[in-house]
């Protein structure tokens, strides 16, 4: 039922069913209690009776029955018809009687060995009855009216309506407690979803208020916050590399389209040229993308164990050719095995940026030492070029950045490593002239 689906229905209609289940239940309590408690009063109340009544019969020597001497206030109460009395003799004849009107009380006399009977209801009107042990083999049977049933010559409406009333009092007040307490609490969810209807593009910082929400919505709100904030990150990032490929992409472009035109107009291409245009353009589109992997908003996903040496050695041979065609030579100083967890992808793009850029931008041999202090593996480049000086260091690490356009690049090799680095809960900086160090986490 669409009633249902609203979380304030829900609660007025289980407080409102728990009232009454309570109320019901209470009522039952009471009303079983009550009435055990009155049997035994009652029982009470008529073994005195008996026992009454037994004291006030009167016996000749011959052991019969002669009178029965009332005390007065019992005496009454026969008279009116509210409690009566029978006497039988040894061999079940009726000896004598209450003279309030109406039929004696039939006779029920206790097993062998009791004094009285239990408690029992007689008659139409359910009066209450009991039989008692007298002398000389006789028995007596005594009964009152029930108080505990309306009477038929006093029935009174109010003993049926007043319960009622009270139940269906008690239950419209809980049906409007449950549903003012329902809105108090819940308000705070309705001031919630205005808050997310605001957030968007126009409002990236915009974020979800946990005050005043009730506690079991406040991990959810908290849960929304947190993941709107990756959400903003990634749009962020992808705004960023949107304008990073924009910017990068759009000297050698036009580079590229001002040679074509060239060569359309005078009717001859230099094709090794254009070549080497392309190339330039696909190492651009190239670290774009291992820039656009680095700059991933979450932390590296759990991988199997990597061994950080062999893949420098690897990527130390696939570069060693260029670096021969320059008449450059390339060491490397790494031992056996290395292990880490983490992107392979992404720490392969860390370790080409680095030497990638020792070879674009340094000079003479470059050498590449990989060791492990404590929980760290540390990675130092080193090249014999003059290098960077020390108050530019940092600045290299910028996007885009170039101390010498004119040696190619596009200026995002050590953007890429530091942010690899960093994904892989390291660092990386200038630790000489013409020397770099990364340090990455061993996991």
């Amino acid at each position: 039922m669409r009633v249902f689906a609203s979380l304030r229905a829900r609660l007025v209609v289980a407080l409102t069913t728990i009232f009454l289940l309570g109320a019901v239940a209470t009522l039952l309590m009471i009303s079983s209690h009550a009435r055990s408690v009155g049997e035994v009063l009652e029982d009470a109340s008529l073994e005195t009776q008996a026992h009454d009544l037994i004291g006030a019969l009167r016996f000749d020597a011959a052991k019969r029955l002669v009178a029965v001497r009332m005390p007065p206030v019992w005496a009454q109460a026969y008279a009116t018809g509210k409690a009566a009395y029978a006497v039988y003799g040894p061999d079940g004849r009726l000896e004598a009687r209450s003279m309030g009107g109406g039929a004696p009380p039939a006779r029920f006399a206790p097993k062998p060995g009791q004094d009285a009977t239990p408690l029992r209801l007689v008659g139409s009107a359910q009066d209450l009855a009991l039989g008692a042990s007298a002398p000389f083999g006789r028995s007596v049977a005594v009964t009152r009216i029930n108080p505990g049933l309306p009477h038929p010559d006093a029935p009174d409406p109010w003993d049926s309506i007043v319960p009622l009333t009270l139940v269906a009092t008690l239950a419209a007040a809980a049906v409007l407690a449950s549903w003012l307490v329902a809105g108090w609490s819940l308000r705070p969810l309705r001031r919630t979803v205005q808050e997310a209807t605001a957030i968007g593009p126009e409002r990236p910082a915009a974020r979800l208020s946990v005050a005043g929400l009730p506690s079991e919505f406040q991990p959810l709100a908290t849960a929304l916050n947190r993941a709107l904030d990756r959400v903003a990150s990634a749009y962020v990032a992808e705004r960023r590399f949107t304008a990073d490929a924009a910017h990068a992409l759009r000297t050698p472009l036009s580079v590229l389209d001002l040679r074509l035109q060239r060569a359309q107009a005078g009717g001859h291409v230099d094709w090794p040229v254009v070549r080497a245009d392309l190339a330039e353009l696909a190492r651009v589109v190239t670290a774009l993308l291992a820039l656009s992997r680095a700059d991933r908003v979450s932390g590296p996903e759990p991988h199997a164990a990597l061994n950080l040496a062999r893949m420098v050695r690897e990527v130390a041979a696939a570069i060693s050719p260029a670096l021969e065609a320059e008449g450059r030579g390339l060491g490397v100083s790494a031992p056996a095995t290395l292990s880490l967890k983490g992107d392979a992808g992404e720490l392969r793009d860390l370790l080409y940026a680095l030497l990638d850029n020792a070879r674009v931008h340094g000079r003479g041999e470059v050498s590449v030492m990989l060791h492990q202090v404590e929980a760290r593996a540390v990675l130092i480049v080193r090249d014999q070029g003059d290098g960077v000086p020390e108050a530019e260091r940092e600045r290299m690490f910028e996007r885009f950045r170039q101390r010498d356009a004119s040696r190619g690049g596009a200026g995002l090799g050590l953007a890429i490593v530091r942010q690899a680095a960093r994904n892989h809960g390291g660092e990386a900086h200038f630790s000489g002239p013409a020397e770099i160090e990364v340090r990455l986490d061993l996991g």
